[in-house]
């Protein structure tokens, strides 16, 4: 408890004020801000989302990567790209030839090496998150990378079941940050004008697992 004395101040220059008998209006406004300020400080606000109560998320729960799973291809620092996998189907790049099966049923993060060239080639099996996503999909427009998506979801306050209206949907990367953070049941209304990024965008979204989390309208949003 502070007390108050005459003509002193703290060393931080908060007023000790009086705490009983007789004060002026300007005196009365700091105690009513100091209640307030030890009322928020003191309380057990319920202003966070218990991540242990969302067991579901936007990236995928399993380790172990399974047909039809959304894998992110790390073939360089600066060149990354995704498939679907699918048995039977080949990824083919400039490290050799790499067959879908060789990925089914492997740990998110494998080196898997090639069918060709003595297995000198190489590729990492990536799980997917909406980062990795941003560098790895087709540009159809700018796109917001991890930085700038990161603070505009703070600064959003977005939390989980969240529902978030878009304008522009453009590739879709700023939509899966934001489907993220509004996870497991929140809902996105991204609009968008172009017709064939409306058409792309919807059938990412399926593949990847988040349209009963989104409506992609074709129109502008005002």
């Amino acid at each position: 408890e502070h007390s108050k004395v005459d003509g002193t101040a703290v060393k931080s220059n908060i007023r000790i004020i009086p705490t009983s008998g007789h004060a002026s209006l300007d005196d009365k406004a700091l105690m009513a801000a100091n209640q307030a300020a030890r009322d928020l400080f003191s309380a057990k606000l319920d202003t966070h989302a218990n991540a242990a109560l969302y067991k579901e998320r936007v990236l995928p729960t399993k380790s172990i990567i399974e047909p039809g799973a959304l894998i992110v291809i790390f073939e360089s620092f600066d060149n990354l790209t995704f498939i679907y996998a699918k048995s039977g189907e080949m990824f083919q790049n400039r490290n050799g030839r790499f067959p879908h099966d060789d990925f089914i049923g492997k740990p998110f993060g494998s080196v898997v090496r090639s069918a060709n060239n003595q297995g000198y080639g190489f590729v990492y099996l990536l799980k997917p998150t909406p980062e990795l996503w941003a560098r790895s999909l087709t540009h159809r427009t700018q796109i917001i990378h991890e930085l700038d998506a990161s603070m505009i979801c703070h600064y959003l306050e977005l939390r989980p079941n969240m529902v978030v209206c878009e304008s522009g949907t453009g590739s879709g990367s700023m939509s899966h940050a934001i489907l993220r953070s509004i996870a497991p049941r929140g809902k996105l209304f991204t609009y968008e004008f172009n017709e064939q990024r409306v058409d792309k965008a919807r059938e990412e979204f399926k593949k990847n697992g988040v349209s009963h989390m989104v409506e992609v309208f074709h129109r502008d949003v005002c």
